[in-house]
Parts: C-alpha cells; sequence; structure tokens
C-alpha cells in the first residue's frame, strides 16, 4: 500500500470514535504483511486496493477478475450502490500485486472471468466480517504493545485516508467524488474541512514556535 506525502493527518469521527484518515507511518506498518505465505500475499492486494482504490468494503467483495485490467491504463470497475459502476485508475505497485495474485491462483485464463478476486479458504466470496478480520489482524500487529494512533480503524477509513491524500496533493472535490463514488459533492466536504483543520493546527503550532516580536510603534498607547 503506499504511503503518499501528506498522508500524516489523522483526525476522529466526533460521533463514533473511528479514525478518519491514517498517518503516514499507519500506512507503513499496516502494509507488513507477510508475503512469504500466500494468505500474506492475498493481504496484501487486498490492504493495497483498499487504499488505492478508496473501495467501500462492499465494492472491494464485489470484484470479479473481470473488473480488472492490468494492462495499460491499468484501471478496476467498481460496483457501487445503486449498481452504479464507475473506473478507478491503478497504480503500479498495485497492479504488480494484483497481477501476482492472479498468477498464483491461476485466476488469469478466460475461463476464470467471473471469479471473486478475493475469496475464503473454503472458495468462497471473501465476507464483510472477513475483511474486517483480516484488516483488525494487521491494526493489532502495528499497534503492539505501545500507545499507537491507530485506534478504531475500520475498512473505510482507507476510504478517507485516500480522499484526504488527494486533497492535499490538489486534486479538486470533483475528482475525489467521481473516484470514491459520491452521488454530490456534498459528500466531499468533510474533507476540505479536514484539510482546513489541518492547516489550522499547522499555523498553531508554528506561531508557537516564533519569537516574539516587539509591537510596532503604530500600535503602542
Amino acid at each position: 500500500m503506499p504511503t503518499h506525502p501528506g498522508a500524516s493527518f489523522s483526525t476522529s469521527n466526533a460521533n463514533d470514535g473511528r479514525q478518519l484518515s491514517l498517518g503516514r507511518g499507519d500506512c507503513g506498518h499496516l502494509a507488513s504483511t507477510d508475503l512469504t505465505t500466500r494468505a500474506g500475499r492475498r493481504d496484501a492486494v487486498l490492504l493495497s486496493l483498499l487504499y488505492d482504490t478508496g473501495a467501500r468494503v462492499q465494492e472491494l467483495i464485489d470484484i470479479c477478475v473481470r473488473d480488472v485490467r492490468l494492462d495499460s491504463p491499468a484501471q478496476v470497475r467498481l460496483t457501487g450502490k445503486g449498481r452504479k459502476q464507475r473506473i478507478v485508475p491503478l497504480m503500479a505497485n498495485t497492479v504488480d500485486l494484483v497481477r501476482g495474485s492472479l498468477t498464483e491462483h491461476r485466476l488469469d485464463r478466460s475461463e476464470c472471468s467471473d471469479v471473486p478476486l478475493f475469496s475464503n479458504r473454503h472458495g468462497g466470496r471473501l465476507s464483510r466480517s472477513g475483511i474486517r478480520y483480516i484488516l483488525a489482524k494487521y491494526v493489532a500487529s502495528a499497534r503492539g504493545p505501545q500507545p499507537s494512533s491507530l485506534q478504531h480503524v475500520s475498512p473505510h477509513t482507507f476510504r478517507h485516508t485516500k480522499a484526504m491524500n488527494l486533497l492535499q496533493a490538489g486534486a479538486p472535490l470533483v475528482v475525489i467524488r467521481d473516484i470514491l463514488g459520491y452521488a454530490d459533492l456534498k459528500s466531499t466536504e468533510i474533507y476540505a474541512k479536514a484539510d482546513l483543520e489541518m492547516k489550522r493546527q499547522a499555523l498553531a503550532n508554528a506561531s508557537n514556535q516564533s519569537p516574539t516580536l516587539p509591537v510596532p510603534s503604530w500600535q503602542q498607547k
């Protein structure tokens, strides 16, 4: 999973305590899957796609082999709410992971086009609870015995993190809306507000470290 510059801002949803977005270090820790095992390689693909596409959990579950295009321009087709479909570009690292997974599971054949991209140990489609279990495992491992910023992380946290990183990289709200599959721009306002709060915090921190300047003469009484 990429760790993009500007991914260092974390906040929480005041209503339910869920973490809104992941910090850069958090992303790196969660991406530390064991690539020597079959399950670890699957999890690496899952976590990378979860971040790269900003997909909802059900959208990730519903991805079939036919929905993935690895040739340039690499992309994945997601089916969202109301069965609305959208195309999301894939980054090079995610493409390599998906290609390796398709080859390993022998899914790179035309007769496998309708096979789910992610399956459980019994060969069935991975469930929502299965994805939450996988994520919880890596969150617990990354958190370790020491206090951590990884609190109340859910699959939706990856979606928020993608949106925040896009915003901080200069992407217009309309682009974020289209990538994440929101119905209107109003749904993206939470990210603009969070980004404004991040800038406000940065300015406050900088002012606390600035030297105290003398009051200009025209303000002296």
